[in-house]
């Protein structure tokens, strides 16, 4: 029976699932190895900086209703990378008592990424099967990247499957969610936005969301900064829209529920996030993610755990790549 230091894993993704998982396998002793296409950790769990300014432009807030996340939600505090954010709010549910990264978002998946070998940015282009049974990782120009007992995948599904081609299906089809996109416009004003709202639960026609980001703690009080978020919807209608005409019609949107002139912008830019949300019915605790043990394939992800709202997105996220971390070390322990 093998060591579980000379059980190797690859983990594609480092998002919170993909964060989460490597932690727990690497604290068991396993030897993990995670890579990720963009130049820093973190996914949809991040922080947008240009100049003097800076946008949490994915995952807005953490809501937590488990048990368990609650105690990791805990911990985070403890190491100061989360706080409360104690802004006021419109159409928020009662349910949701909204924390933050400090003093980004960002500064939650660097702190899981603490101590992990990662290799950004690299992109895989495909996972294939090996002779001697490890699954060898493969860039675009068909160049291996290395060899791995077990891979697990955090990607958004419709990459996870393309990487898997021929090799996993059942997860795929068995799925009940969809991913659904947004556009995200961030914006900087001169002055301080006239509402005494810091976050704001619209309608959907065409904002879902509006948030001052500058009210959030541990960030710089000035300039006045905002995130905006559209619908899914109207995102995937305009899904190829310019990103110019979106940061106009999303500002003026804005500025149409305010009721009230916006205040000069001093720096506008659009995100367009084509895998943002999770969106399908409540799966079983033990269907959180998936592992195929005879293959040593695993997936995470929160399309796995879609959340009953977007706030819930990272404790979803964290639900599906512990549950992962731990199946994978069961799996190695018992190799």
């Amino acid at each position: 029976m093998p060591r579980l230091s000379e059980t190797s894993l690859a983990v594609i993704g480092s998002g919170i699932a993909g964060l989460t998982a490597a932690q727990i396998c690497h604290r068991a002793g396993m030897s993990v190895t995670v890579f990720d296409k963009g130049r820093g950790v973190g996914g949809r769990c991040a922080t947008r900086r240009r100049d003097d300014f800076a946008f949490d432009h994915g995952a807005q807030l953490i809501g937590a209703t488990d048990g368990d996340f609650k105690g990791v939600l805990r911990k985070w505090m403890i190491a100061t990378k989360a706080q409360r954010w104690k802004g006021q709010f419109s159409g928020l549910p009662a349910n949701i008592t909204p924390f933050v990264g400090a003093p980004s978002m960002s500064a939650l998946p660097k702190m899981l990424a603490e101590g992990l070998n990662l290799y950004l940015p690299v992109e895989i282009a495909s996972v294939v099967a090996e002779p001697d049974g490890q699954w060898g990782l493969l860039d675009g120009e068909g160049r291996v990247l290395g060899t791995y007992d077990a891979v697990l995948l955090t990607c958004p599904p419709e990459q996870a499957q393309r990487l898997t081609a021929g090799i996993l299906s059942e997860p795929f089809e068995q799925a009940t969610s969809t991913m659904r996109a947004v556009w995200t416009v961030m914006a900087a004003f001169q002055r301080p936005v006239k509402t005494g709202f810091d976050g704001i639960v619209m309608d959907g026609e065409p904002l879902a969301w509006a948030a001052r980001n500058n009210s959030k703690p541990q960030r710089d009080r000035a300039p006045e900064t905002w995130v905006f978020h559209a619908a899914s919807d109207i995102s995937e209608q305009f899904i190829d829209h310019p990103k110019e005409e979106v940061i106009s019609d999303l500002l003026a949107a804005f500025e149409h529920w305010l009721d009230a002139p916006l205040p000069q912008t001093i720096y506008t830019t659009a995100h367009r996030w084509r895998f943002a949300n999770a969106e399908g019915p409540a799966v079983a605790r033990d269907d959180v993610s998936f592992f195929d043990p005879g293959l040593g394939l695993a997936l995470a992800g929160d399309w796995l755990n879609p959340p009953h709202l977007p706030f819930f997105g990272i404790q979803s996220a964290w639900q599906s790549g512990h549950h992962a971390g731990q199946q994978l070390t069961q799996w190695a322990k018992a190799r």
